[in-house]
């Protein structure tokens, strides 16, 4: 039975999803809440999980002191206040936080996050009359009550960042607008990565209505505290790295805070005439959130995973304890499964960046590592580069005498020009940073082109201009966050890319737009949003804008195509619907045919007839299996089930395959001898949280081979690269780990990286998974903002096509059925996580959900050093206890954030660090990662059957975990992939 149905009656489960469906009938949004019905069905496996304590729990106290409100795992409980059982209030797919009761007791107001945006609710203490009090595409989060009761402060994104509004509940009148950004001081960000300044939030009313404080964001917060009527200059009462909200004393003359100075939690009395605060809290977990002040002078906050109540003068808090149920639906489902030696013929998905000859007869693309020409008319495609280079996103110059591509042949990624008639070849850039996605300017003077501003393209690129004759270079923008490929307008003077506006500085996320700059580099810039400033388009990175010779624009929103006239200085006209579904688009010379992809099927679109046909053109590759066989004597083999050696052993490797373990010398040599007899023989290892940049070409696989790692979990990159690395290393034209993919990251409205996709309906997230299925991803990642509600549809729509799905979220996607979950903290919507404190604390909430249901989890400290060593601990801390409570952990990284390859061993480093067996943290990075990919039974292990991935060391990683770093020789499918240089 679902957890909701259990702690409250069917009746007031359907009185509560009828009042949630009228609530947001009128902006089309609903919380789906499951009929007793539907979760009987025999054959769901439902495990129950209480909860003792909360990770970044906030809790409020009624006016009256009888009843205490949590918000826990995103939803809100109702808990007599000395403690004991809670009731669910709220679904847990509305994802409610930061509860605030009215002084009159009569409502609680709080924030949610579904239909893809923050909103304002107000509820009745038992749950009951749910309301819905702010719409519209803008999010508004921290509300408070006046002190009559009778209106709501809070903070909205709708001008100038977080604003503080206010809002009647009687709904006869507007919001009002309280601060503006000139009084906070914020900027609208434009660079790739940014903190929040100058956002006001968290406001509060003082008992008197005539002061207003809320708290300034910045490097330090500030409560600052001004005059309601006057709206003089602020004061700052009070100041931390991280402030909550405050909530006024009685006699109106100080205000309580919560917060962390530093690393150190602070609760504090902060006084309106500027005296030094008064400090009733210091050190420990204190999780930044509004405290209550209650009846007697006691101030009830949250701290260490507690609820608690520290009195006047008291030397120490006293804990109000409670339990929490829920229950998880963890119903096995049919995984897909997996033929890694199958050599049968297919065609290839991975197509990358299709683009149309001047006279739109011929297209020339990336497939399979390599660059391929097709003839439309006949059919017919022509392999025309053929080496272990990757030859990129081809681009045909305006008279159709050459190509300008991507190459690394030249040791890194530059721009090559290849003449179409003699197939010879031109190195043009020749930068520091790798250079992508190279466009042709309409008179075949110049190219425009990304180059990599940040580790790789994937966070940030400039767009840079350079003339084909001379070499010269214009940079004409700053580094932009994960951008598009460049456009030129019709007239070269003008060129845009797909960027991202933020809508605050305090969130990264924003809203995917057309970006035009002067190709000179001086003069105006404009965005442009073809669907309007509150709507996204599509993914941008590697998917291309299109802009004809004639001034026509093709840009992509919500799945589909749409073509609209767009001048040089961002006047647009009315759009018009190219194809239902489709992206990356580019146009022939004179703007008469558009070619572009649709998942699995390369499509040509007539402007002149409106008439679309597939085109059957790609290539046919197959898997490379190797000809020659092993014979590997192994002096320790490590059987990772056991977690020990086997010693002097054969493992015979034939057709690629382990066919047998044999005493050393028991039986003939079978082909080549490799002589580890001195050596640890361990499974090849796996990287289970990596984002790959193409760009970087084979230089990238000979790392990932350095380092012993021979299969790669790829968490978010377009689909259409992924799939290409996948195919080509499985080819054998390029030398690189397996790839096992995500495809992007799928979110809602607003999107933040530049592989993120606009998936914010269960319509999108339809359309996104037969994208899935199409390409044949192996996982589907439900990213930061994707709410709940269209979650739940993906992880059933994912189940169906045999694929997990993982996310950065805990709870309800685990009881919804989500099968993995990425970091133990990383970002979350709300600014803050429910897995892992501000401090890198995890609490029995989280353990014990991640414990008992199974989930694999991808922790990924390592790249927590940043943050310092004790934040680094507090993750050692859960790990150790997740994994002693039977919990399952893999092993990644999050690289290019930390570095591709060593990082894996860092990682490793401190699992081991922590108390790990290094025989268990082994196994996390081999056998246990590839039972979470879907291929336990191929690939992990040593053993009969499974293919020879195998890396050899010179030291004993049982005996000291960095001897993971001594690779001699590394095997990848039965061949030798690596060989440590003398």
């Amino acid at each position: 039975m679902n957890y909701k149905m259990r702690l409250k009656s069917a009746g007031a489960v359907f009185a509560l999803t009828a009042v949630l469906i009228v609530g947001c009938s009128s902006q089309g949004a609903s919380v789906e809440v499951e009929s007793p019905a539907e979760t009987k069905t025999p054959d769901k496996v439902l495990i129950d999980v209480t909860m003792t304590e909360g990770t970044n729990m906030s809790a409020a106290m009624s006016p009256d002191g009888s009843t205490l409100i949590l918000a826990l795992q995103g939803v809100l409980w109702s808990v007599p206040a000395g403690g004991g059982a809670a009731t669910a209030l709220t679904p847990a797919e509305m994802d409610s936080h930061e509860p605030a009761w009215s002084p009159d007791g009569s409502l609680i107001a709080f924030y949610t996050y579904a239909s893809n945006g923050f909103t304002i609710w107000t509820m009745k203490p038992d749950g009951s009359e749910l309301t819905q009090r702010t719409f519209g595409p803008s999010d508004a989060r921290y509300p408070t009550f006046t002190p009559d009761s009778k209106s709501i402060l809070y903070s909205a994104d709708t001008e100038g960042g977080y604003q503080v509004w206010s809002l009647a509940l009687d709904g006869e009148t507007e919001p009002r607008q309280l601060t503006v950004s000139d009084e906070t001081g914020y900027e609208t960000p434009l660079t790739p990565y940014f903190s929040g300044f100058g956002n006001a939030v968290y406001p509060a009313l003082s008992p008197d209505g005539s002061k207003l404080a809320f708290v300034i964001d910045g490097q330090m917060d500030a409560l600052v505290v001004r005059d309601m009527d006057t709206q003089e200059a602020f004061s700052i009462a009070y100041t931390a790295n991280t402030l909550g909200a405050p909530v006024w004393a009685e006699d109106g003359q100080s205000l309580y805070i919560a917060g962390l100075l530093g690393r150190e939690g602070r609760v504090a009395q902060a006084f309106t005439d500027g005296s030094d605060a008064k400090l009733l809290v210091e050190g420990g977990d204190v999780f930044p959130f509004r405290p209550s002040v209650l009846t007697d002078g006691s101030v009830l906050y949250t701290a260490d995973g507690k609820v608690k109540v520290i009195a006047p003068d008291a030397d120490a808090p006293t804990n109000i304890e409670f339990t929490a149920s829920v229950e998880l639906d963890r119903t096995p489902y049919k995984r897909r499964t997996y033929d890694l030696t199958s050599t049968e013929a297919t065609p290839a998905l991975g197509v990358i960046d299709p683009t149309l000859s001047p006279d739109g007869k011929k297209a020339v693309f990336t497939a399979i590592g390599d660059l391929w020409i097709a003839d439309l008319e006949s059919g017919e495609t022509k392999q025309v580069t053929d080496d272990d280079f990757i030859d990129l996103s081809p681009n045909w110059s305006p008279d159709g005498s050459a190509i300008a591509f991507v190459s690394d042949r030249g040791g890194k990624s530059d721009i090559w020009l290849m003449d179409v008639e003699s197939g010879a070849l031109e190195q043009l850039t020749d930068g520091a940073r790798p250079a992508n996605s190279p466009i042709w300017s309409p008179d075949g003077t110049r190219i425009a082109y990304l180059s990599d501003a940040m580790v790789t393209i994937f966070l940030g690129a400039t767009v840079n201009i350079i003339d084909v004759s001379t070499g010269g270079e214009t940079i004409v923008s700053e580094p932009i966050f994960g951008p598009s490929p460049p456009a030129w307008s019709s007239d070269g003077e003008t060129v845009l890319v797909v960027s991202r506006l933020p809508q605050t500085n305090r969130f990264r996320e924003g809203y995917n737009a057309l970006f035009l700059m002067p190709v000179s580099g001086e003069g105006e810039t404009h965005w442009v949003a073809p669907e309007g400033m509150d709507a996204s388009l599509g993914r941008r990175q590697w998917n291309r804008p299109a802009w004809s010779s004639d001034g026509m624009i093709v840009y992509r929103y919500k799945g589909a195509l749409y073509m609209a006239s767009l001048s040089g200085d961002g006047e647009l006209g009315e759009a018009t619907l190219v194809a239902s579904v489709g992206e990356n688009p580019n146009w022939s010379a004179d703007g008469s045919k558009l070619i572009y992809i649709d998942g699995a099927d390369i499509m040509l679109y007539d402007r002149g007839t409106g008439e679309t046909r597939t085109l059957d053109i790609k290539p046919k590759w197959h898997r490379d299996m190797p000809d020659e066989d092993y014979t590997i004597r192994a002096g320790h083999m490590l059987d990772v089930a056991a977690g020990e050696y086997v010693e002097n052993v054969d493992i015979l490797v034939e057709d690629g395959v382990i066919s047998s373990i044999v005493p050393a010398g028991s039986v003939e040599q079978v082909g080549t001898l490799v002589d580890a007899s001195d050596q640890y023989v361990i499974p090849g290892l796996i990287e289970s949280h990596t984002h790959q940049s193409i760009s970087q070409g084979k230089a990238l696989g000979d790392i990932w081979f350095k380092y012993g790692i021979t299969t790669v979990r790829e968490t978010g990159d377009d689909p259409y690269h992924a799939v290409e690395r996948r195919e080509a290393a499985d080819a054998g034209r390029r030398a690189a780990p397996r790839v096992f993919t995500a495809g992007p990251l799928n979110e809602g409205a607003r999107v933040s990286y530049g592989v993120s996709e606009t998936v914010g309906t269960v319509e999108e997230a339809r359309d996104s998974m037969r994208l899935s299925t199409e390409l044949k991803l192996d996982l589907y990642k439900s990213y930061v903002r994707q709410d709940y509600t269209v979650q739940k549809t993906v992880i059933e729509l994912a189940h169906e096509s045999g694929i997990p799905v993982t996310g950065h979220e805990l709870y309800p996607a685990v009881a919804n059925g989500v099968d993995q979950m990425e970091h133990f903290g990383a970002t979350s919507r709300r600014g803050y996580s429910l897995k892992s404190s501000l401090t890198g604390h995890s609490y029995q909430d989280v353990v014990a959900l991640i414990s008992q249901s199974g989930m694999y989890v991808t922790p990924t400290l390592a790249m927590g050093r940043r943050a310092g060593p004790e934040f680094v601990q507090a993750g050692q801390e859960a790990l150790v206890e997740i994994i002693d409570n039977g919990g399952k952990i893999v092993a990644g990284t999050d690289s290019p954030f930390v570095p591709y390859g060593a990082s894996l061993h860092d990682e490793l480093a401190v699992y081991s660090d922590a108390g790990v067996p290094n025989a268990t943290v082994l196994k996390l990075a081999t056998s246990q990662a590839a039972e979470a990919i879907g291929v336990g039974g191929q690939l992990g292990q040593i053993a009969p059957g499974y293919l020879a991935d195998i890396t050899i060391l010179d030291g004993d990683p049982l005996a000291d975990i960095s001897n993971t770093l001594t690779v001699s020789e590394v095997m990848k499918n039965g061949e030798i992939v690596y060989s440590r240089p003398e």
